[in-house]
């Protein structure tokens, strides 16, 4: 019986190591990310930046880094507790949330004027960061899918752009717009989320030359498969991703880095691009 009892808790043991094992080595192999990040001393002071999708993510690690530039920023959700826990994550005085779903057309210019006051009655810098992701394979697309994707990922994206831009033009102001695409936007689509943002590039070239007359310069950002909750991908105790060449999945803060980059003033002769940051992703497939 005792020998028995010594057997069972071998065996657990056996479990348990297998357990933490699988914890820390996914997909056949271990990856530990450690990145630098540039301290470029204030570079985005006085400048006041509207970030959509903020709450989390990629777009919260952008408004984390602009703050720590010396920006002011506005994050918008469709979440409030999510926007109240993304507060008191990064907890500066600096920064000011609006509950705001970015699909729905009908509340943009009150949304807009809502953003613009919290940031002094300005806006530099416009991200449009809002997206969701919704994997349903080509034959399984329905219109309702295809509406909620596109409503936030192009339409929401298209409208906040044109409105923005409308503004700055007619009070001849300059400004940035930065949007974030995805490696999808260079790959075949055969399903929403890829074809918005197929759209998101197409549109950064095409105002990249209609607004740039205008002191409105725009850029996007295309990520590759980067830890977040989206992409239910978490780099936190083990980074590997057997589809990229680095063989490692991307930080939200590698984004961040490229993204204050574009924004400061280092980066006025980079008019309508899309820049890939997919650990090389994109050139295998």
């Amino acid at each position: 019986m005792r020998l028995l009892g010594k057997f069972f808790n071998f065996l657990s043991k056996i479990r348990f190591t297998a357990k933490a094992v699988k914890k820390y080595w996914k997909d056949g192999g271990y990856t530990k990310v450690s990145i630098a990040q540039i301290q470029y001393g204030g570079v985005l002071k006085g400048k006041s930046v509207l970030v959509t999708g903020g709450s989390s993510g990629i777009g919260l690690a952008i408004a984390k880094k602009c703050l720590s530039e010396g920006a002011t920023v506005v994050i918008t959700g469709r979440n409030r507790k999510k926007l109240l826990m993304a507060s008191e994550e990064l907890n500066s005085p600096m920064l000011k949330t609006v509950v705001w779903d970015v699909g729905d057309i009908s509340v943009l210019e009150n949304k807009l004027t809502e953003a613009s006051a919290l940031l002094g009655d300005k806006i530099d810098i416009l991200i449009n960061n809002a997206g969701i992701l919704i994997s349903e394979p080509f034959l399984a697309v329905t219109e309702e899918v295809w509406d909620k994707v596109y409503s936030t990922n192009s339409k929401g994206l298209f409208f906040i752009t044109q409105a923005l831009s409308r503004s700055w033009i007619k009070n001849q102001l300059g400004g940035k717009i930065i949007n974030i695409s995805s490696t999808g936007g260079f790959l075949g689509a055969s399903c929403p989320y890829r074809m918005t943002k197929w759209d998101v590039v197409g549109l950064t070239k095409g105002l990249g030359m209609k607004l740039s007359p205008y002191g409105i310069l725009i850029n996007s950002i295309a990520p590759g498969r980067t830890a977040t909750n989206m992409l239910g991908l978490n780099a936190s105790e083990n980074a590997y991703d057997c589809y990229s060449p680095l063989k490692r999945i991307g930080l939200p803060e590698e984004i961040a880095e490229l993204a204050v980059f574009l924004m400061s003033d280092a980066a006025n002769y980079i008019v309508g691009q899309t820049i890939i940051c997919d650990g090389g992703y994109s050139l295998k497939v």
